[in-house]
């Protein structure tokens, strides 16, 4: 498993990644930005915005989801990425904890278990507190596919 030894290289894999899809997705959408790497783990920001938010102003489920799903599919992507596979989510588990307005929300993922074609990434979702919003859990399918439109 070849995860990114420093924010630095994680960052210029994010441009790089980026760079190469060719088009603004969601990730462009919820801000998700780098955020920190541990050699075992990686995380995604997310900052608390408008159109993120929910009508009580807290987060909304679908971008704490959209947050721990590009998360977990970045982590496996690093995890598995000389093999030139792109990680597709095939099943997940999520429990939404609780819900908070202090940004930014972090998404932290590691790998549970991986192969040659099939991994499983956990990804806990906490606040700016460090209370936890999410606990989930990822299948993903590796399968060759070329970015881009």
């Amino acid at each position: 498993m070849a995860l990114p030894a420093t924010l630095e290289d994680f960052t210029a894999f994010m441009e790089k990644f980026t760079a190469a899809r060719g088009f603004d997705d969601i990730a462009v959408t919820l801000g998700l930005e780098p955020h920190a790497v541990d050699g075992e783990s990686i995380s995604m920001s997310m900052p608390l915005t408008d159109p993120l938010a929910q009508a009580n102003g807290m987060f909304s489920a679908a971008a704490l989801f959209g947050a721990a799903d590009i998360t977990g599919t970045l982590l496996a992507m690093q995890a598995y990425a000389g093999s030139g596979q792109f990680p597709l989510a095939v099943q997940s588990s999520l429990n939404f904890m609780s819900n908070s307005k202090a940004s930014p929300a972090v998404a932290t993922a590691r790998i549970l278990r991986g192969g040659g074609s099939v991994a499983v990434a956990e990804v806990t979702v906490r606040d700016a507190a460090g209370k936890d919003l999410v606990h989930s859990t990822f299948t993903y399918v590796l399968k060759e596919r070329s970015l881009g439109k």
